[in-house]
């Protein structure tokens, strides 16, 4: 089993609690009832490589760049898993991007990642493009970005 990293948003203003009460206790299959949106970053990622794509996004938002890992708020950080809130600053940045750009920021964002990055998969254009329609029903709904890891 290999390093998953998703990011998500909960159904109501009560999910954030339900989930980490899912992941304290390791209860996996309550996951999926609490969240509305999802994006899997699952992709043989590192947690770095979640900054560069942040950095990469700066000339498809219309808002001014964000910061990722600086922006998050740790609610749980285990030897296995976590649990943190993304600033809403990086919701509204990620959230002004056009969703027809995301195949141009995944291939912006594979290319930073150096010669070793393969072209970009489906799979990497749809959680692109699942991210920024999560931040838009994050600003819509005010409830937060939840960004989780597991192994």
């Amino acid at each position: 089993m290999g390093l998953s990293l998703i990011f998500c948003a909960g159904a109501d203003a009560e999910a954030p609690k339900k989930i980490l009460k899912a992941l304290e206790t390791v209860d996996y299959e309550a996951l999926e009832p609490l969240i509305a949106r999802k994006a899997d970053f699952s992709l043989h990622l590192i947690p770095r490589d979640l900054e560069l794509l942040s950095q990469c996004a700066a000339p498809f938002s219309a808002r001014k760049e964000a910061p990722f890992r600086a922006g998050l708020t740790c609610y749980l950080d285990e030897a296995d898993r976590g649990l943190f809130i993304v600033s809403e600053e990086w919701e509204q940045y990620m959230a002004a991007i056009d969703p027809a750009k995301a195949k141009a920021l995944t291939e912006t964002w594979f290319q930073a990642m150096g010669p070793e990055a393969v072209s970009p998969s489906p799979d990497a254009v749809a959680a692109v493009e699942d991210l920024i329609a999560l931040c838009q029903y994050a600003g819509q709904t005010g409830n937060p970005v939840l960004h989780m890891w597991m192994l």
